[in-house]
């Protein structure tokens, strides 16, 4: 049985359909990435599936079974069980999701009580060695730190730390480094692949930057406004692919040595 089975769902927001007739099946540990520009309705798609979707915005059609459950028929108190411990999600700057009045250590004790049953001692004790496997020097003193206080990458493995507290099975990636530098970039997505190599957690990772999308994923859906425009496993979409907007993408990553695609 797969993980994820997204079937043929449309979303809409009012009468306007933002995703139109989308599909897309995870298996364990497999690396799907969702591509585009922006306004494609990758993040739309992800944020369903995590059932967070807007004020306004709902599936209209098709349904997500995750599990062999379908997602649509989840209580309140499900998701909330499942939000952060099976189904994890990381933003695109994870410290503007945290709340700039309450230090790092303070959100991280918060968040592990309420999925589990600490001392607020031992959940620090856990916030520290989480935020360690995600190679963050110094992690007492970034638990003692206001979300300003650290850079955007420092802030992204707070996210990816915080996310992967209770090694979830799937964890959904919004843009998690378009606003990173290129070597803070090569650092989160490294670490985001060791992910799957220690816990065997699937991942969909939604980023315009096709480069990334092929080094991480094993299967490309590339999209645009608001449907699927190109789908295949990274080679035939980095090799064989006829799909003029998919060619357009790839023309647009930089190449390193002359040998273009290779990423």
């Amino acid at each position: 049985m797969a993980l994820l089975e997204i079937n043929n769902i449309t979303i809409s927001y009012g009468k306007r359909e933002i995703v139109k007739d989308f599909s897309l099946t995870l298996d364990e540990g497999q690396i799907c990435s969702l591509v585009g520009e922006s306004g494609s309705g990758k993040t739309t798609v992800i944020r369903s599936v995590f059932g967070l979707l807007p004020k306004g915005g709902k599936i209209t059609k098709g349904d997500v079974i995750f599990e062999g459950e379908s997602i649509l028929g989840f209580s309140k108190d499900k998701w909330r069980n499942l939000h952060g411990t099976d189904i994890s999600m990381i933003f695109q700057d994870s410290g503007a999701m945290m709340n700039p009045t309450k230090k790092v250590g303070k959100a991280f004790v918060e968040y592990i009580r309420t999925h589990e049953n600490l001392s607020k001692k031992d959940a620090w004790d856990k916030g520290i060695e989480m935020l360690e496997r995600m190679r963050l020097p110094a992690a007492d003193n970034i638990m003692k730190s206001y979300p300003f206080q650290l850079s955007g990458g420092m802030r992204q493995r707070v996210g990816i730390a915080m996310g992967m507290t209770y090694q979830p099975k799937l964890l959904l990636a919004d843009e998690p480094t378009s606003a990173l530098d290129v070597t803070t970039q090569a650092q989160i997505v490294r670490q985001m692949m060791e992910l799957r190599e220690d816990y065997g957690t699937s991942i969909i990772i939604v980023t315009h930057n096709l480069g990334v999308a092929a080094y991480m994923a094993d299967y490309l859906v590339v999209m645009k406004n608001g449907v699927v425009e190109d789908r295949g496993d990274r080679h035939y979409i980095l090799h064989h692919s006829q799909n003029e907007y998919t060619n357009k993408l790839l023309d647009a990553v930089p190449s390193l040595g002359g040998e273009e695609h290779e990423c």
